[in-house]
């Protein structure tokens, strides 16, 4: 139920995202990655978040990224833990972060 509120509250910015995932220990940074790498997250051994994002992608698609990432943070990793995956887009948790990342970045970056 935490997850639902999270999100609503995010989709009608009762709340700034970037903050949001400050207080929650998320951050971001951008490196250079292999192309068909867009992003990835880490949760790090003192309980932060960092989400890597590849910095050779626009703007707008790393915005999106990061929220795909968050989605993964918030509904994903507390269910799964860690999973390290490659060529997942096909699975459920990956379509439903794409789906929850774009409806995010239609209502916060348009």
């Amino acid at each position: 139920m935490r997850d639902k509120k999270i999100r609503t509250a995010l989709q009608r910015t009762y709340i700034n995202y970037q903050e949001w995932a400050r207080e929650n220990n998320i951050f971001h940074t951008f490196l250079p990655l292999n192309p068909e790498v867009y992003g990835f997250v880490y949760l790090s051994s003192t309980q932060k978040y960092f989400v890597i994002i590849n910095d050779s992608l626009t703007s707008e698609l790393q915005k999106e990224v990061f929220l795909h990432e968050v989605e993964h943070i918030v509904c994903d990793m507390p269910n799964l833990g860690y999973i390290i995956g490659l060529d997942m887009q096909h699975c459920s948790i990956e379509k439903n972060a794409n789906r929850f990342a774009r409806l995010m970045a239609a209502n916060f970056f348009t």
